[in-house]
């Protein structure tokens, strides 16, 4: 069953609501909990007191007019996107026991979950990155192109491209100088011809005569799930849900989160065989090349830059992980 839609915070927070989470309800404590990050969402600890014993909530409030993420990728509550029917229905076993309830305001949102802290973890071996791969194909199974294509709220692929502009840098500090020292060492890496062409590109779909799309997660990485077990892996945070090359979500995942040491190719080839599992046909090679060229192009549009700046090339590791990217795009680029 789907949260339960409130008409207000105060709703999500009354009494008579939590006591259907916790009967017996005695009283009930607020903390507010400092997060890092950019968004302005803001986070509170609800804890519910029985005589029997208590139970941890948390409520998450988004202020969609001060949450910068929320305005340079025009959110008007994408997040919630996951509680219509005929995407729920779907996505039930990456969210099962997380959601509670949920409001909806003019420039604002809460969503209140359980407390599945206990379940966070970072995929620290090889094989743990399989099983994310494995959980990340699963879900991208579940969706075909025609159940996302007209949902107007979501990212699309360009929009995801283009989140990280100079104009949308410059409006955050702590983003300008790491922009312009990435900037300058990709320029040099790929040389100048290559790099105008790569700069220029702003409209990836229309590079490509086709590609599959399925619907993005748009932040995969161990952060945003809880690893209840290698099979059971469930999926939060959707602010940044789309409809694009599932790809995009993987070489996301591969940049932002998985070790340097670790085979790209081995983690790769695992992903499209799982997928291959779970749609239940084989990809054609045209297709998954296809894939990968959206998915090199879109990953480097949206992370390159920050990799590049904060990367220890003297490092060997670090260096032959931006090589690995830098050469996969070249290739892609050379063949436009």
């Amino acid at each position: 069953m789907s949260a339960l839609k409130k008409e207000s915070i105060k709703d999500l927070l009354s009494k008579d609501y939590l006591m259907e989470i916790l009967p017996g309800l005695r009283d009930i404590k607020l903390e507010n909990i400092k997060t890092n990050g950019l968004s302005g969402a803001k986070i509170y600890k609800v804890t519910l007191f029985s005589s029997e014993y208590d139970k941890s909530l948390y409520l998450k409030i988004n202020n969609l007019k001060e949450d910068w993420l929320a305005k340079v990728n025009k959110d008007e509550g994408r997040e919630l996107s996951i509680f219509k029917d005929d995407i729920y229905s779907k996505l039930e076993e990456f969210i099962n026991d997380i959601y509670l309830g949920y409001y909806v305001g003019n420039n604002s949102y809460a969503i209140l979950m359980n407390d599945m802290s206990a379940y966070k973890k970072t995929n620290n071996s090889e094989e743990e990155c399989l099983y994310y791969l494995d959980n990340l194909a699963k879900f991208h199974s579940k969706f075909k192109e025609h159940d996302v294509i007209n949902y107007k709220e979501l990212l699309s692929v360009d929009e995801y491209c283009n989140f990280l502009t100079k104009t949308k840098v410059s409006e955050v500090e702590e983003f300008k100088e790491s922009y312009k020292k990435g900037i300058i060492i990709l320029k040099d890496i790929l040389e100048e011809n290559l790099f105008n062409k790569y700069n220029e590109i702003k409209e990836i779909d229309s590079l490509f005569s086709y590609y599959p799309k399925t619907f993005l997660h748009g932040d995969y990485r161990p952060d945003n799930t809880l690893y209840i077990n290698q099979n059971d892996i469930r999926i939060i945070d959707w602010a940044n849900s789309g409809c694009g090359p599932c790809t995009l979500d993987v070489f996301w995942y591969l940049m932002t989160s998985v070790s340097v040491r670790f085979d790209k190719t081995i983690l790769l080839n695992h992903y499209k065989m799982s997928l291959e599992k779970y749609i239940g046909y084989k990809l054609t090679q045209k297709t998954w090349d296809t894939l990968l060229k959206v998915g090199i192009l879109a990953s480097c549009k949206m992370y390159l830059v920050a990799l590049v700046a904060n990367s220890t090339l003297e490092d060997k590791y670090e260096y032959a992980d931006i090589y690995y990217w830098v050469e996969n795009l070249k290739n892609v680029l050379i063949d436009l």
